[in-house]
């Protein structure tokens, strides 16, 4: 079985500096590139990633810290800063954006390394679901995917301890962390992280193949 490789996003308009830092990354991430804050926008609508690195002075209209609001406006991953630049000014603006890590210019790798295990391990936290006097504990990435057979959902998970808890998929929307939790049809919830292909209305994760619904 192919290990998952966390896939992370370098946005940095020097292509040098860009091609240096994936270089770092590979082959321990899954590294991909972009050049400014649209084409970043745009790879993150289509894409999944786990983390983003962000040079904050980013040429265009838009920097860095613009695309820092918009990850946390829109989407929640952890993102770290790269940047050449600390003046008081521009660490307040930082600060206020709460970034996993800020890593001054030249980026060394060592330091990169550390601080995105460190970001990516404080993002995969556990968390718990209540059903009345049971607790139940998962890990956001362990998790496959969930089937509904009336009352009851049986969740899959990757270290193959699988859960069977009465409850609702409705219920399961509201406490999973939601980049994790996404409804396919009326009774299949799937963790995107784990889908290996789409192709027409199938859905594949593992040995798995689930029918996507239109209304999903």
């Amino acid at each position: 079985m192919t290990e998952h490789k966390s896939r992370i996003l370098i946005v940095e308009d020097e292509v040098l500096i860009a091609l240096s830092l994936k270089k770092m990354l590979e082959p321990t991430f899954a590294a991909e590139t972009a050049h400014g804050y649209e084409e970043a926008k745009m790879l993150l609508s289509h894409k999944l990633f786990d983390l983003v690195l962000i040079d904050i002075s980013l040429s265009g209209d838009k920097t860095g810290l613009d695309l820092a609001l918009l990850i946390n406006t829109n989407i929640s991953i952890p993102f770290i800063f790269t940047t050449a630049l600390t003046d008081p000014g521009t660490l307040e603006k930082v600060t206020n954006l709460r970034p996993s890590a800020y890593l001054s210019k030249p980026v060394e790798k060592v330091n990169l390394i550390t601080a995105i295990h460190l970001a990516l391990a404080n993002e995969d936290a556990t968390f718990k679901i209540e059903l009345g006097k049971q607790i139940y504990y998962f890990q956001s990435k362990d998790f496959l995917f969930a089937e509904a057979d009336h009352v009851y959902i049986e969740i899959h998970l990757k270290s193959g301890k699988n859960q069977i808890l009465r409850t609702t998929m409705a219920y399961l929307e509201e406490v999973f962390p939601p980049k994790y939790f996404k409804r396919i049809n009326r009774s299949t919830a799937v963790n995107p992280y784990h889908v290996s292909k789409i192709i027409n209305d199938k859905l594949h994760i593992e040995d798995q193949i689930f029918k996507i619904s239109k209304n999903f």
